[in-house]
């Protein structure tokens, strides 16, 4: 697949120096996306096992190619929160390390075809994985009003949600709201268009796409999955993008501290560099969190 858009990995370095701590372990990365730790990891630690997982099967094909020749490097089809089970299939029980870098990747964003993009048109779709049942068409056709400005409010924190969604309803009982662009330029028409700030339908987007694909939900269910197939003194990395997410995260972590399973590695959020944000602007939110459980020692 030679038309698969990669992107920059985010914080590359303080990932491995924090996950990667036994030279000879497995780790997995749950969203591994177009490669990008992967590699880094791959490269850097050619004796530890590397597990890639994704649950787009245009991620999974580009990866199955881009590793094929690589010995620590295995590929699986999947969603992280069943991680457990397919690692179960590789006859694997417990690991050193899971990556989580979540959010969209810069092929589904910029995909027409995939229904992400603002400026690119293409059909209200949004799935990570086409054997998802429900599509941003549906929420945006089928919701009512109150149900759509919940979502707008919720997930994209957006202030004029309820503004929004009442337009969304006038407007598709003319017709169904059936490509990006005509949600994105209801939008604009709805809340109007400042230059040089984001685009007013990015927070109707981004919350679209986390009630599509239930990102949310799906992290708090598989966050104590994940804890459950570290070995003692194994890490667990999550790269978040928005307040959400890293909520949620950050709560987690907090708790299983308090309870004595394990202790924050970064107390404090990491943040990507000043020079790294420069060379890589789409990494200008991402939060990095990691937890180590158990306090005594590792598994070898």
């Amino acid at each position: 697949m030679t038309d698969y858009l990669a992107h920059k990995p985010v914080m590359v370095n303080e990932v491995a120096e924090l996950l990667v701590y036994e030279a000879r372990g497995i780790y997995v990365d749950g969203t591994a996306g177009s490669g990008g730790h992967l590699s880094f990891f791959a490269g850097n630690y050619p004796e530890a096992m590397f597990v890639g997982v994704d649950i787009d099967p245009e991620a999974v094909q580009f990866l199955l190619n881009k590793f094929a020749g690589a010995t620590n490097v295995r590929i699986l089809r999947g969603n992280y929160a069943d991680l457990p089970e397919l690692l179960q299939g590789m006859g694997i029980a417990k690991v050193h390390g899971v990556l989580l870098d979540l959010g969209i990747s810069t092929h589904q964003a910029l995909s027409a075809e995939r229904g992400f993009s603002i400026k690119n048109p293409g059909p209200l779709d949004m799935r990570f994985s086409a054997d998802q049942k429900v599509t941003a068409y549906q929420l945006v056709n089928k919701l009512s009003e109150d149900q759509l400005a919940e979502i707008l409010y919720k997930y994209g924190e957006e202030p004029k949600a309820r503004k929004i969604s009442k337009a969304v309803v006038e407007a598709r009982k003319m017709k169904p709201l059936e490509t990006t662009d005509e949600l994105a330029n209801l939008v604009v028409r709805t809340v109007g268009y400042s230059r040089g700030r984001i685009h007013p339908a990015t927070r109707v987007f981004q919350a679209l796409r986390i009630a599509t694909n239930q990102e949310l939900e799906n992290l708090e269910e598989a966050l104590p999955r994940l804890l459950g197939v570290l070995r003692e003194g194994g890490r667990l990395a999550v790269i978040s993008y928005h307040s959400l997410e890293d909520r949620i995260v950050k709560q987690f972590f907090k708790t299983w501290e308090e309870e004595g399973q394990g202790v924050r590695l970064t107390k404090k959020v990491i943040k990507p560099s000043l020079e790294e944000i420069n060379d890589n602007p789409s990494s200008r939110s991402a939060k990095l969190r990691v937890f180590m459980k158990g306090v005594g020692g590792s598994e070898k």
